[in-house]
């Protein structure tokens, strides 16, 4: 598989990229994204990809700056820029940095742009053979070492094992694993370009393990993110309680010193131990999800695999080596209750009502039951359905459809840097009770809107009138309107139309009008369904009611 990173400032740009093609099918694999490109920096800081594909115009470092850097580092390196019709000019100045290929944005069509990476794989694949056939395995080491460590975290080994040549080939015969540390960094660090992993690396050696037998490899999985693999020689004299003690020490000492010297607040995820490297996906999974529980405990500490309490120093603190005999080990494979369902009618329900008190309790309530369940993917799928909720409301209350689509924008990229569950409850309750309160604004403008409905209703009755049709005449949105004119005459639109259609047939029938013609009359074709409404509005008949009102007289 050959390597792929993004680098391109829009959000939907770089979905639309991934989108577009089978990567694996054409044997690529989208490696790393980037939104600039001092973050695509950081992202090869560890490790070059085989093709970079870049915009041009970027904030904080463009695609210019990024390819001359990268040209630094790698001239064999295939680079496809992208680029708007109005910048080609601009991206000339990257085509001189001998650039494989550009792509114009707004022609990119899928095939066409799997052509261009075909091409460049072709051109890689000729290029690697004569290099395999000159190159030595003790060139190689290295480059073998990352890839075999990064099969090996996310791809189980085949059947089991690993064959003994393969790890000496990787430099590993002679060491095996123990543990498995996930480096998680918060949202809103913003370490410089190729700084973190070096940083990390550098502060790993000056805090060390302090064990002659233990060492560790660093990797990024293929998204990124930085993993540390502790190892040992094969003859471990250390026991496993005095290595846990240490990890856990070193990785408090790396949290405090990362927090105090960069401001940056990350999160180490420790697995359970492993003792062969065919096992190490197992260890690379019980350290992600480990970090990952810092949505429930909060950022900036160590969470160890098996364990739901807090089990080291926050980065604040001067403590770098608490009593790990204060760590606290709970349940772990909790049988959950059935999957949380939102009730998207409800909540609509509440904003549109501006039941604001309501919808503050609905919403502690479900934030209290993930609490309580402890699931990450939970959290996320609620998360991405209360999203889903709020930019499908938001275009029913704005005109504005740029602004609604900046929002929907900020929203992404505000909740995706949020990284506890209890930010993740302050967000949406500040979000919903903003969409509220712009509702009211909006309610007290388009009360007029109703008010020429009603009457348009009163003058047109006999006529066709749907639900889209009228909300358009006001020019609201469908749902919006609908809500709206039930807060406003107390009844749906329908039922409002029903009934001023049915006391128009009223007045009608004291005349000598047959009543399948009445019906007709009052905008109700189907005599059958006229007289069913009629009946159950009035409690009688069409012709039930003209007998009642001719004996009156």
């Amino acid at each position: 598989m050959y390597r792929v990173i993004i680098v391109e400032d829009e959000f939907i740009v770089r979905y639309g990229i991934r989108s577009m093609i089978e990567w694996e099918a054409i044997g690529m694999e989208v490696t790393g994204e980037a939104g600039n490109g001092r973050e695509a920096l950081e992202l090869m800081a560890t490790g070059l990809p085989d093709i970079l594909i870049t915009d041009i115009k970027m904030p904080v470092m463009d695609g210019i700056e990024l390819i001359a850097e990268v040209r630094k580092l790698s001239l064999d390196l295939k680079i496809v820029i992208l680029s708007n019709l109005e910048d080609f000019q601009y991206a000339k100045e990257a085509i001189k940095q001998n650039v494989s290929d550009y792509i114009i944005k707004s022609d990119m069509m899928p095939r066409d742009f799997e052509q261009v990476l075909l091409k460049l794989k072709d051109s890689l694949e000729g290029a690697q053979k004569p290099w395999e056939q000159k190159s030595a395995p003790a060139q190689i080491a290295p480059v073998h070492k990352e890839k075999l460590l990064i099969e090996l975290l996310e791809l189980r080994a085949v059947q089991g094992r690993i064959e003994h040549d393969t790890l000496a080939r990787a430099g590993l015969a002679e060491k095996r694993p123990l543990y498995v540390l996930q480096i998680l960094p918060g949202g809103r660090a913003e370490p410089e370009y190729g700084q973190g992993a070096a940083v990390i690396r550098s502060l790993l050696e000056e805090i060390g393990l302090n064990d002659p037998f233990l060492g560790y490899e660093l990797v990024r999985d293929r998204q990124g993110v930085l993993h540390v693999i502790v190892t040992s020689e094969v003859m471990v004299r250390t026991g496993k309680a005095a290595i846990m003690d240490r990890l856990l020490s070193s990785s408090e000492q790396l949290i405090l010193r990362l927090s105090r010297q960069y401001g940056w607040t990350v999160t180490i995820g420790i697995s359970g131990e492993v003792r062969e490297w065919a096992d190490l996906k197992n260890a690379y999974v019980q350290a992600a999800g480990a970090a990952r529980m810092k949505l429930f405990m909060g950022t900036g500490r160590v969470l160890v695999h098996g364990s739901g309490e807090l089990l080291a120093q926050g980065p604040q603190s001067d403590a770098a080596q608490p009593d790990t005999a204060q760590h606290q080990m709970t349940q772990s494979g909790t049988t959950l209750a059935p999957s949380l369902q939102i009730s998207s009618h409800q909540i609509q329900s509440m904003v549109y009502a501006f039941q604001s008190r309501e919808l503050e309790e609905y919403l502690e309530q479900l934030f209290g039951q993930l609490a309580v369940r402890r699931d990450a993917e939970l959290v996320q799928i609620i998360s991405l359905e209360l999203l889903m909720i709020l930019t499908t409301l938001w275009p029913d209350v704005s005109k504005d459809a740029e602004q609604v689509l900046e929002l929907k924008k900020q929203y992404f990229d505000e909740l995706s840097k949020l990284e506890t569950l209890e930010e993740s409850r302050e967000w949406f309750l500040q979000a919903f009770q903003a969409l509220v309160a712009h509702m009211k604004e909006m309610y007290n403008s388009d009360r007029n809107s109703i008010i020429k409905a009603t009457q348009y209703i009163r003058q047109y009755y006999h006529q066709e009138i749907t639900l889209q049709s009228i909300s358009g005449l006001v020019h609201l949105s469908k749902n919006y309107f609908a809500n709206l004119f039930r807060k406003e005459v107390g009844e749906s639109f329908l039922e409002y139309l029903t009934r001023i259609r049915i006391e128009k047939a009223k007045t009608l029938l004291t005349g000598e009008l047959k009543a399948g013609d009445i019906g007709s009359l009052v905008g109700i074709q189907d005599p059958k369904y006229f007289s069913k409404v009629f009946k159950k509005i009035t409690g009688v008949s069409p012709s039930e009611y003209r007998a009642l009102v001719r004996k009156e007289r």
